[in-house]
């Protein structure tokens, strides 16, 4: 019998697990799962605590894996059936000042060292992914790591657990301006695949699958939130009202010449972007799409790319980088792309089922400098959020799937 306590407690989750539209249709044959997971740095600690929870109940129907960054750094111990290991990753990896130190970044001194964090990650360390188990479960199962290609902006879906499985990693999790350069694979250059594929559900559904869990790092109610300011708008006005005073309380202020220089960058290209997108004549402009969908709320949330809106100019103009237009070009093409994985979600194609799992209101934690407080109470949520997954979905998918589901 629930008490006050489990009623209040299960009325807490009751946004956290969004099914799609129509009811789970699981009649007739056999159903291709896949699971998808979102990046976002730090905050990625949410989906290790749903991972955790489907191995503590013995639960795996996926045929397909994508992940995206630190989404695919999660499924790859899932994959291993390694619980805690995302945990400990992100707990005592990323919050390491040898990965990422905020000051001596600033001072141009050092940059994320994804290299060291990975090589933990890696069968040197003892406590590092068992690359072995993992080959074993893809025996009839595929992973795949999103990465977007740096020339051409679009992403590319590699194989996890390859020969090269440790520079697919890397490539995934290499945030422009945070990471020195491009990976390089197979004679091809590779950053974050955030940029193009921060969700990459549909993908999943391009490679056969019939139900899609996606496990996301922001509330998905955000997606339905009113979107009012321009782009060019919005982030010109965050970017003048914190950045001055984020600078002089590092002391900074000889950077301000820098932050008027990318204010000017900023405008010239967006109106570059604006006048060629008339120009094409296009039914739905790309700039239409742009200038309403980085509302302040979403901007606050973070789930997008590694940092969220105004974060990643405010550490653009910090380090004293040159904004180029380059940069300017991944922004917008994670912002459209981004804008076209919502809508997918919220209106899956007819033959295919989705569900999203989501923390209900925005997570405690950053994509980086996260307190270790705020790291244990997101996983505390991701474990609720996937105790409550398991118990309303793990014995119908089981019964659908075309995998062994046990662990």
């Amino acid at each position: 019998m629930q008490g006050p306590k489990d009623t209040e407690y299960l009325a807490s989750l009751a946004n956290s697990i969004i099914p799609s539209p129509t009811s789970l249709n699981v009649k007739g044959r056999k159903k291709r799962i896949a699971l998808v997971t979102q990046g976002g740095g730090q905050r990625g600690i949410f989906t290790s605590g749903v991972l955790d929870s489907f191995l503590d109940a013995g639960l795996d129907p996926f045929e397909l894996y994508i992940g995206t960054s630190a989404g695919a750094l999660n499924i790859s111990s899932y994959i291993t059936r390694q619980r805690g290991f995302g945990h400990h990753f992100i707990t005592q990896y990323t919050t390491n000042a040898r990965f990422f130190n905020l000051m001596k970044y600033v001072r141009r001194q050092q940059f994320m060292d994804l290299d060291w964090a990975l090589e933990m990650a890696g069968p040197a360390n003892p406590e590092g992914l068992n690359v072995g188990k993992a080959r074993e479960i893809l025996l009839d199962r595929t992973a795949y790591a999103c990465v977007t290609n740096a020339h051409t902006l679009e992403p590319h879906y590699f194989p996890m657990f390859g020969e090269n499985w440790l520079e697919v990693l890397k490539a995934t999790c290499a945030i422009p301006m945070l990471y020195p350069s491009a990976v390089e694979i197979a004679n091809q250059y590779y950053v974050d695949g955030g940029v193009t594929g921060a969700i990459p559900a549909r993908e999943a559904f391009n490679r056969g699958a019939d139900i899609i869990v996606v496990i996301r790092t922001e509330p998905v109610q955000q997606d339905k939130a009113p979107m009012t300011s321009a782009l060019a708008e919005s982030l010109r006005s965050r970017v003048e009202k914190r950045l001055p005073e984020y600078l002089a309380r590092l002391n900074l202020d000889d950077r301000l010449e820098k932050l008027a220089d990318f204010h000017h960058q900023l405008s010239q290209r967006l109106e570059e972007i604006r006048q060629r997108y008339y120009r094409e004549k296009k039914v739905e402009p790309l700039w239409h799409k742009l200038r309403d969908i980085v509302p302040l709320q979403k901007q606050k949330n973070g789930g997008r790319w590694l940092f969220g809106g105004d974060s990643i100019y405010r550490l653009q103009a910090l380090s004293g980088q040159k904004l180029s237009a380059d940069m300017l070009e991944m922004l917008t093409r994670h912002f459209q792309t981004y804008q076209e994985a919502v809508a997918f979600m919220s209106h899956p194609p007819i033959r295919t089922e989705l569900i999203q799992l989501a923390p209900k209101q925005p997570l405690l934690s950053n994509a980086l400098l996260s307190k270790p407080s705020q790291l244990e109470h997101d996983y505390q949520e991701g474990l609720d959020v996937g105790r409550q997954f398991v118990d309303e979905y793990a014995v119908m998918l089981s019964d659908v799937s075309t995998v062994k589901s046990q662990v």
